[in-house]
C-alpha cells in the first residue's frame, strides 16, 4: 500500500507540542463548562419538574453569547489571544467560588453569577479558535478542528458522566470547587502554549471598536459561503443542545431508566464522536468538506426520525452512538471550512459571530423545543428536530460552492 507522508494524523496534530497545550487548556475549560452546567440542570429540574424549568441553566449560558459574542470577536483580532484565554478561565473559576456560599439560599444569585461567568467564557472562544491556524500547518486544519470538535461532546460525557457522583458525595458546592479548579488548571495549560502577541497589533492598538466591528459584519455579507457555513454551524450545534436538554425526559419518559441516568445517552454520543473522529481522518482525503457536511445532516436527520419512534434502550443508545459519528463529521468539516474561508487578520471577528450563533443554539432553539416537548410530547419534538437537520442537509444542495469545498 502506498505510503502518504504530508497525510495528517492524530498523532502528528498532538506531538505538536504548542497545539497539545491548546487542546488541553480547551478539554480542561470545556469539562469545566460541563460540571457546573450538571448541578445546575438536576437543581432545575428538582425544582420544576420541566423541561422548560432544565432550560433556565442554559439560558444562563446562551444570552451572554447574543449580547457580546461577536464583540469579543474584535478583542481576539487586536489583543492578546493568550492573556484574553488565560484571564477568561480564572475568572470563570473564581466566579464560580463566589457560587459555593449561596447554594440553598438564593437560586435567583446562583443564576446571575452564571451569567458573568459564560460573559467571561464568550472572550475565550474566538481568541481560542483563531489561535489553531497559528500552532498547525493548513494540512493539519481539519484534523486539529476534528479533535477540538470531539472534546466539545467529550467534555459533555466526561462531566455528564461524572456530574453525578460528584453531587452525590461532594454535594453541590463540592462540585462547584471541581469546577473552579477545572479551570484554573485551563489557565496553566493556556500559559504554557507559546503564543506571541505580534508587534503588528501592538502598533494598531489605537483602533476604532465600532470601525473593526463593521469591517467584520462587512466581510460576512460579501462572502456567502462564510455566511452559510455560520449557519449551518448554528443548526449543528442546536441539534445537540436540544437532544441535551430532553435526553432527561427522554430517559426518564420513554426508556424508563429515570432522569439522572440521562446521562448515558451523552456518554453513547461521545463515543460516536471517538469513533467518528477516526472515520473522518480517512474520508478527508476522499471527499469533499462540503459532501461530508451533506451527508451528516441528512443521516443525522433521519437517525433522530427513528429514535423519536422507539423506546427500547439498546437501540437508543446505538442510534445516539451514529449520531455522534454524523455530528463530529459534520461540524468539524464545517469548521475547517470557516478557518481556509477567512483572512487571518479577522479571523477573531468571524469566530466571535460564529460563537454568539453557536451559543444562541442554546436560547431559542431549547426554549422552542422545551415547549414543544411539554405540549406535545418528546416523540413530537425529536421528530422536528430530525426534519430540521434533513432539510438542513438537502438545502446545502443547492449551494454549490459551498458542496465544492
Amino acid at each position: 500500500m502506498q505510503k502518504h507522508p504530508d497525510r495528517p494524523t492524530f498523532s502528528s496534530v498532538l506531538s505538536n507540542g504548542a497545539f497539545l497545550m491548546l487542546w488541553i487548556g480547551q478539554l480542561l475549560s470545556q469539562l469545566a463548562d460541563r460540571v457546573f452546567i450538571y448541578a445546575l440542570m438536576i437543581i432545575a429540574y428538582s425544582l420544576t419538574r420541566s423541561n422548560l424549568g432544565v432550560a433556565v441553566p442554559l439560558l444562563s449560558f446562551g444570552i451572554p453569547s447574543l449580547l457580546f459574542g461577536s464583540f469579543a470577536g474584535v478583542f481576539a483580532d487586536r489583543m492578546d489571544r493568550k492573556g484574553i484565554m488565560i484571564v477568561s478561565a480564572i475568572m470563570r473559576g473564581l466566579l464560580i467560588l463566589l457560587i459555593v456560599p449561596l447554594v440553598g439560599k438564593s437560586m435567583v444569585a446562583i443564576f446571575l453569577v452564571s451569567f458573568f461567568i459564560y460573559t467571561a467564557a464568550q472572550f475565550f472562544a474566538p481568541a481560542e479558535s483563531s489561535s489553531i491556524p497559528e500552532l498547525v500547518q493548513k494540512k493539519d486544519l481539519i484534523v486539529a478542528n476534528s479533535l477540538f470538535m470531539i472534546t466539545w461532546v467529550s467534555a459533555s460525557m466526561l462531566g455528564f458522566g461524572l456530574g453525578a457522583p460528584l453531587v452525590s458525595y461532594l454535594e453541590e458546592k463540592g462540585t462547584f470547587v471541581v469546577a473552579a479548579v477545572l479551570y484554573f488548571f485551563a489557565a496553566g495549560a493556556i500559559f504554557l502554549v507559546p503564543l506571541k502577541y505580534k508587534d503588528s497589533r501592538k502598533r494598531e492598538l489605537k483602533f476604532s471598536f465600532f470601525t473593526d466591528f463593521v469591517t467584520g459584519l462587512e466581510f460576512l455579507r460579501r462572502k456567502f459561503v462564510v455566511n452559510f457555513a455560520i449557519i449551518t454551524s448554528f443548526v449543528a450545534t442546536s441539534a445537540i443542545a436540544i437532544v441535551s436538554l430532553l435526553a432527561i425526559s427522554y430517559a426518564k419518559d420513554v426508556l424508563h431508566i429515570g432522569e439522572r441516568n440521562f446521562g448515558y445517552l451523552i456518554i453513547f454520543l461521545g463515543l460516536g464522536m471517538l469513533l467518528g473522529l477516526g472515520i473522518l481522518e480517512r474520508l478527508s482525503h476522499y471527499l469533499k468538506k462540503g459532501v461530508l457536511v451533506t451527508t451528516g445532516f441528512i443521516l443525522s436527520g433521519t437517525i433522530l426520525a427513528v429514535i423519536a419512534n422507539i423506546s427500547d434502550l439498546r437501540w437508543a443508545l446505538g442510534l445516539t452512538f451514529l449520531l455522534g459519528v454524523c455530528n463530529i463529521v459534520l461540524t468539524s468539516s464545517i469548521q475547517t471550512i470557516l478557518q481556509q474561508s477567512v483572512p487571518r487578520k479577522i479571523m477573531g471577528r468571524v469566530f466571535g459571530v460564529q460563537n454568539m450563533m453557536i451559543n444562541s443554539a442554546f436560547v431559542f432553539p431549547v426554549i422552542i423545543w422545551g415547549g414543544i416537548a411539554d405540549l406535545w410530547g418528546i416523540t413530537t419534538a425529536f421528530s422536528l428536530l430530525g426534519g430540521m437537520l434533513f432539510l438542513t442537509g438537502i438545502a446545502t444542495l443547492f449551494v454549490p460552492k459551498f458542496r465544492s469545498l
